[in-house]
């Protein structure tokens, strides 16, 4: 692949800290007040007890005063459809389970081949290989649906399943796989551009739905091999899914806290499988993205609640990057019922994947004087400021048929 280098963009500058899953925001935003696990962690952080209420105060209301009916039935329904299906696919016998007594023995070129074909026809668009670093798994256990009198929000328990053997909140992680597949699908932009709405939520989830059965069934596939793997998705990660595509050369990651991919640029999501199966890696890629960000400052200019940084980079447990504030992003969301994805249409890099737009794409990789250039040209052709779509006919009460 062009733009191949030895080493990962990104600049570790101390020791790489594991990253502990009930440290992130949808972890927080569901310490409901009084919970065993809001106690739990708030007497390790009473720094934080403010902020998480505000975080918290979307879910509560939705418990303390529910909607005699929904302001938009059809739409709203959709957030149960999406969302509330991979429910089953996180479950530990779907994301990982038994593997085959019988090792299939191949040589690992073609192994890998095989495993990205494969992946390619279950529905994944782009699929890269690369080493599993330690570091990006996460410490422990920290979102739903594993919590205990969780009651906000699918897939629902009232507690921890009878017989359920697989992690739980606050439990260790320890995933020692050697490889990691990483899987990218694409979303609409024409729904993302609806966005804060219900049909960027039905957009998310329907690709988030995808990608989790995708993943589930490589690893099914995999362990069928007689070897071990584990899926990695929406409602069941045990690792950090950017740095781990970073270092399978998938892209760079970017200003936003997303990755940005050539093919794709910010507009798509991912999955990924762990596992032992012997495979070739591919190299990291050197796509011009931080030299890009550094001068673009489109998504930051974009972003309503500033939560994306216009300033340099911070060390970030060993890394120097963009630092998301994540806080700033979910109230965001929150108060506006609906995830946004504003950062993931508005960035020059995630355009329609025609000649023209491959051809720009090229330019930015390869002429680094040229950023200022395309991101004006993106500005001319797209808008400086985003401007939110509406919803498609089929999705308005009385439209015309899909």
């Amino acid at each position: 692949m062009a733009h191949e280098v030895e080493r990962p963009t990104y600049e570790v500058v101390g020791p790489l800290e594991r990253f502990d899953e009930r440290d992130s925001m949808f972890a927080r935003e569901a310490y409901l007040p009084g919970t065993p696990n809001e106690k739990e962690y708030h007497a390790r952080h009473p720094e934080l007890v403010q902020s998480d209420r505000r975080l918290a105060r979307f879910i509560q209301d939705k418990i303390d005063s529910p909607p005699e009916e929904p302001e938009d039935p059809l739409n709203e329904a959709f957030y149960e459809t999406t969302f509330g299906s991979v429910a089953p696919l996180a479950q530990p016998d779907a994301v990982d389970g038994p593997v085959d007594s019988y090792q299939v023995q191949v040589d690992l070129d073609v192994m890998s081949r095989r495993i990205k074909a494969v992946a390619r026809r279950l529905g994944a668009y782009l699929v890269r290989i690369g080493p599993l670093n330690p570091a990006w798994v996460y410490s422990h256990r920290g979102t739903r649906p594993f919590f205990d009198h969780y009651r906000a929000n699918p897939p629902l328990f009232t507690g921890v399943p009878d017989g359920y053997q697989g992690l739980k909140y606050g439990d260790s992680i320890e995933i020692n796989h050697k490889y990691a597949i990483t899987m990218a699908f694409p979303q609409s932009a024409r729904l993302v551009r609806t966005g804060p709405s219900l049909l960027n939520d039905f957009e998310t989830g329907r690709v988030y739905a995808v990608s989790a059965l995708v993943a589930v069934q490589l690893g099914k596939y995999i362990r069928a091999l007689g070897y071990p793997a584990r899926a990695h998705h929406l409602r069941n990660y045990g690792v950090l899914l950017v740095p781990v595509a970073v270092d399978a050369g998938m892209g760079e990651l970017a200003r936003s806290g997303y990755l940005i991919t050539k093919e794709l640029g910010l507009n798509f999501r991912l999955v990924c499988v762990t596992s032992d199966l012997p495979l070739a890696v591919d190299k990291p890629v050197d796509l011009g993205v931080q030299d890009y960000c550094k001068k673009c400052l489109k998504c930051a200019e974009n972003c309503p609640p500033g939560a994306i940084p216009s300033g340099e980079k911070v060390v970030v447990r060993g890394v120097r990057k963009w630092k998301l504030d994540e806080e700033r992003c979910l109230l965001y969301w929150g108060s506006q019922g609906a995830a946004c994805g504003i950062c993931q249409v508005v960035c020059p890099w995630s355009k329609p994947r025609t000649v023209f737009h491959r051809l720009v794409a090229e330019i930015a990789t390869r002429v680094p004087q040229a950023t200022r250039f395309l991101t004006k040209a993106d500005d001319l052709f797209y808008g400086a400021e985003y401007k939110q779509e509406p919803l498609p006919d089929w999705a308005r009460l009385g439209g015309a048929s899909p």
